[in-house]
Order: C-alpha cells, then sequence, then structure tokens
C-alpha cells in the first residue's frame, strides 16, 4: 500500500512540473527553453521536478516582493520606516524611533489636509 501511494505521489509531482514548465513565464525559467526543462524532468524525474520547484519559488518569490513593493510606495505619500533589526537597540525616547516620527509626519499631512479642505468648504458657502 506504502508503494502505491508513493508512487502517485511520485507521479503526481512528475505531471505538476511538467504542466507548471508548459504555463511558466521565460523570468521563471531564468533563460532555459520549455523544451529543455521538459526533457531535464522526463529524463530525471525526481531531480528534475525539485530543481523546477526550487528555481520557480524563487523567481516567483523576486517577483512577488517587486510588485508588493510597488504597492506599498504607491499607497503612502512618503515611504514608511524601515523596521529595526533585532539585534538593534530600542529607541531610548520618541525622538529616537523612526516609526513614531514618520507617524507624527503622516498625522500633521492629515491635519493639514482636512485644515486645507474645511477652508475650502467655508469658502465656498454662500452665506461666507
Amino acid at each position: 500500500m506504502q508503494k502505491v501511494i508513493l508512487g502517485v505521489l511520485y507521479v503526481a509531482l512528475v505531471v505538476y512540473t511538467l504542466v507548471d514548465v508548459v504555463q511558466s513565464d521565460d523570468e521563471e525559467r531564468h533563460g532555459l527553453p520549455k523544451f529543455l526543462w521538459v526533457v531535464a524532468i522526463i529524463l530525471l524525474p525526481l531531480i528534475g521536478s525539485i530543481a523546477w520547484i526550487l528555481t520557480v519559488y524563487i523567481a516567483r518569490r523576486k517577483k512577488g516582493r517587486a510588485i508588493a513593493a510597488d504597492w506599498e510606495r504607491a499607497a503612502s505619500p512618503s515611504p514608511a520606516p524601515q523596521q529595526p533589526r533585532r539585534d538593534d537597540k530600542p529607541p531610548a525616547g520618541p525622538e529616537d524611533d523612526p516609526e513614531y516620527l514618520w507617524l507624527l509626519e503622516q498625522a500633521k499631512i492629515k491635519r493639514e489636509r482636512e485644515e486645507r479642505e474645511r477652508r475650502q468648504q467655508e469658502g465656498d458657502e454662500p452665506g461666507a
């Protein structure tokens, strides 16, 4: 029974990687043609499949980080502070904490925007 389950998992792994290779982008294949990956997976099923999964994992992770970074930049008017490393000492006071200073800056921008909108609304009223 165990041999049957292992055989099914082995075949499923090979089929999965073959389908994934056929549907992949050039960036995910790191410049190698599809047919070379297919040949590698067919001739060396276990090694080829594992190599493909690792290669694609790294490529998709890099691509995902790039997309996420674009969204983060587009979402805020100013960049968020970098997260401190774990080996860094915690800030001694609020003026030393970049996250706190960033939050203060964002609150100031919000207050200025609300004040500008309030002045525009007061200026647009007919009785003013």
